[in-house]
């Protein structure tokens, strides 16, 4: 390909030409001759096989959380002759906005030289971020003729959703089951609040042995501790296109995701057991499991969601009958733009399941998108008594938090009852 001096060269040697044969000119025609000359050895001089370059592309790690940023650096080395003028550009992924550096550096490069440069990427939503190939172009010396090519170079990196500080917030599910935990369980076991005392038994440990009610009473007493067992919590994000309005990085899926990732945390904190249920074009499902391990598998899994098909929403009822236990609370994570979700609900909470909703709002989400005025404030009215008339609904059966997404997710839970009286 040539440069724009090339083509300036080569649009003055074809003018010498023209303008010699107009005026029958031999001298004029001789005049091109060393132009064209020089511009045949000069494109004969840059060929792809004269450059030899190793390129390595380096991320600082290959997880992080959305809002976070990404270092990339660049390594180039120069195996080959030594090359006058070099241009790369590392072409940024979609939705990752240059921070710091530059993603484009200009080099020259003598035999065996290596070189780099480095750039900063910020990463706002949530993802897999492919960077797949470089653009590099080899320049002459007399800057005249450039090659250009597309260098395959796949590196990729992860953007989990990041989990909301939830400090003061209680969420663990009613129903206890046997194993040790955190959730006091009205029940005898172990454990570290005092539930009362009972006569010695051989065999019972002497520290719980009670012994100022002992020397009162004439007898040995062990003290009883309230059991702290463990949960089973299910959550269910709602991630149709039905269920998915407003922008990409504001949209209500996208704070679903949000509050999906800093309920499972908090759960998880507390030696709780976390499944989840994504309705999406199918029905994606992480069987309930303890520790990090399993919030990793749960992150994920919100990875890859994104609001596709239009799935009917009866079929959560059957997934969860199927394959989680009954003791499971369950959240469910939805816009509530669906009327059935009402009916589905509560099934389940007629078969045992104890349901609480989180609702990013929708009106909230989509009024930002809206300019002010009459018309949108009566139709904000009309929307909103249609909402409030769906979680009355909802209420009789279900705990709702009615989520503006502007506040905390924390703020909209201490709304509601999230723990009560264990069974």
């Amino acid at each position: 390909m040539r440069s724009a001096k090339g083509f300036w060269l080569a649009a003055a040697a074809i003018s010498c030409v023209i303008t010699g044969l107009f005026l029958g000119s031999g001298g004029m025609v001789a005049l091109s001759l060393p132009l064209m000359l020089y511009l045949a050895m000069t494109s004969l001089f840059l060929t792809r096989e004269d450059v030899e370059i190793r390129i390595e592309r380096k991320l600082s790690d290959t997880r992080f959380m959305a809002g976070d940023s990404v270092d990339i650096e660049i390594v180039v080395q120069n195996t080959g002759p030594r090359i006058e003028l070099l241009e790369l550009v590392d072409p940024l992924p979609e939705y990752a906005v240059l921070k710091e550096g530059n993603n484009r550096a200009l080099m020259a490069m003598d035999e065996g030289e290596e070189q780099s440069f480095r750039y900063t990427l910020a990463c706002p939503l949530r993802g897999r971020y492919r960077l797949e190939k470089l653009r590099i172009r080899y320049m002459d010396i007399n800057r005249l003729h450039q090659v250009e090519e597309e260098v395959p170079l796949h590196s990729e990196f992860s953007v989990v959703a990041r989990a909301e500080p939830s400090r003061g917030l209680k969420i663990a599910p009613r129903k206890t089951r046997n194993w040790v935990g955190m959730i006091k369980s009205r029940k005898v076991g172990i454990g570290t609040e005092f539930f009362g005392m009972r006569d010695y038994v051989q065999g019972d440990e002497l520290r719980k042995i009670n012994w100022k009610a002992s020397a009162r009473l004439d007898g040995l007493l062990t003290n009883e501790y309230e059991a702290e067992c463990s949960g089973d919590l299910t959550l269910i994000l709602d991630a149709r296109l039905e269920a998915n309005l407003g922008k990409i990085h504001d949209s209500t899926v996208e704070h679903g995701v949000r509050a999906a990732s800093t309920i499972a945390a908090q759960v998880l904190r507390d030696k709780n057991r976390v499944g989840l249920i994504v309705l999406r074009d199918i029905i994606d499902e992480v069987y309930p499991a303890f520790g990090k391990r399993q919030f990793y598998k749960l992150s994920e899994h919100l990875l890859d969601v994104r609001p596709v098909g239009l799935l009917p929403f009866d079929s959560i009822g059957w997934m969860v009958m199927s394959y989680f236990p009954l003791e499971s609370q369950i959240i469910l994570i939805s816009a509530l733009t669906d009327s059935e979700i009402v009916k589905t609900i509560g099934d389940l909470c007629a078969r045992g399941f104890d349901v609480v909703v989180v609702s990013p709002s929708p009106l909230i989400v989509e009024g930002e998108l809206v300019s002010e005025s009459r018309e949108k404030a009566l139709a904000l009215r009309i929307l909103m008594l249609e909402r409030e008339n769906l979680i009355s609904e909802l209420r009789r059966f279900a705990r709702i938090a009615d989520w503006d997404t502007n506040e905390p997710l924390a703020k909209a839970l201490k709304g509601v009852e999230l723990s009560g009286p264990r069974r």
